[in-house]
């Protein structure tokens, strides 16, 4: 894109464009913007400039404020997007809609290595921790309805039949757990405000700490232990080891003293990161990773043959 072009859209927040650093990689899924680019201003600050669907101007506007009020709260790691010269998080330039975010620099996670390093999960839980206590100051939060895993995983089910048969007999052993061991507790689990799409990868991180917390596109109202529950998953399927002496065992014994979630979602904690891998085959089979579907059903195997022994472990019985 023109430079010219840039310096315009990029003036909607009184910002002088300096060059654009195109070396500089962004954090985060490429698929949430039609187009993103690093720039530096011309007092050399560094910004995410991204273009945006037009349909998504009710969402991105939304997740928008949702941070501003966030970071408001206290959250250092929660970077919120710029408003524009009328106030807008959202800004309409030329043929689309445009926002603008700090870049933050951060350093590569060395993997799968760095899911033995306990301070990790230490930090990880404690960011969780904090987003957990700001979340409640949220207004109008408990009105949103409540993500429901159960009719997310039924409508995968119904494309795999259709479009996977050959893998569907391992996917119906997945479908049978969830059926049989969440599905009758889920309506019972409470609800809490959720990043989402709370892993690893979505954080970037310093020599010793989290510099920000990344891609809130799946932020709202889901099971309080959502995010947890996530976190143990992706940890684990970069080494299932880290489960039983890594930093997931770290990350849960830490919200687990924090004693922000109930019980009753301790209770089924096991099952809810066993159900959630579905959310991550659906990720491989859209994408036809092959590699990763076959890992992701090897995975879910090595969970449930263990289910019982990470359950005391992580002490999620009662």
């Amino acid at each position: 894109m023109q430079d010219q072009i840039l310096a315009e859209i990029l003036s909607r927040w009184n910002i002088a464009l300096g060059k654009i650093r195109p070396e500089l990689l962004i954090a985060g899924s490429p698929e949430r913007s039609e187009y993103r680019v690093v720039v530096e201003s011309a007092d050399g600050r560094l910004y995410i400039l991204e273009k945006i669907a037009l349909r998504l101007r009710e969402r991105k506007t939304r997740i928008a404020r949702t941070l501003e009020s966030l970071a408001g709260f206290g959250l250092p790691e929660l970077h919120p997007y710029l408003r524009d010269v009328t106030g807008e998080f959202l800004s309409p330039v030329s043929d689309g809609l445009w926002q603008v975010v700090t870049f933050v620099p951060g350093v590569n996670l060395e993997r799968p290595q760095y899911v033995h390093e306990h301070w990790r999960g230490q930090a990880m839980a404690d960011l969780l921790i904090r987003l957990r206590q700001a979340a409640h100051k949220l207004p109008s939060v408990s009105n949103e309805t409540v993500f429901s895993l159960p009719h997310y995983i039924d409508g995968l089910m119904r494309a795999v039949k259709l479009n996977r048969p050959d893998i569907m007999p391992r996917v119906q052993n997945m479908y049978d757990f969830a059926r049989q061991n969440l599905y009758p507790v889920f309506a019972s689990l409470p609800s809490g405000f959720c990043h989402g799409d709370y892993h690893p990868v979505n954080i970037i991180w310093k020599e010793r700490g989290i510099a920000a917390l990344i891609d809130w596109e799946f932020m709202g109202m889901k099971p309080e232990l959502y995010d947890a529950a996530n976190m143990v998953g992706c940890l684990g399927i970069e080494d299932p080891e880290c489960l039983w002496s890594g930093s997931a065992v770290d990350f849960i014994t830490d919200l687990k003293a924090a004693a922000l979630w109930s019980d009753v979602s301790f209770a089924s904690f096991p099952e809810l990161v066993m159900s959630l891998r579905f959310a991550w085959l659906s990720e491989w089979l859209r994408k036809e990773d092959e590699e990763m579907i076959g890992m992701e059903l090897d995975y879910f195997d090595v969970l449930n043959a263990n289910r019982d022994d990470l359950a005391r472990l992580w002490q999620c019985r009662r």
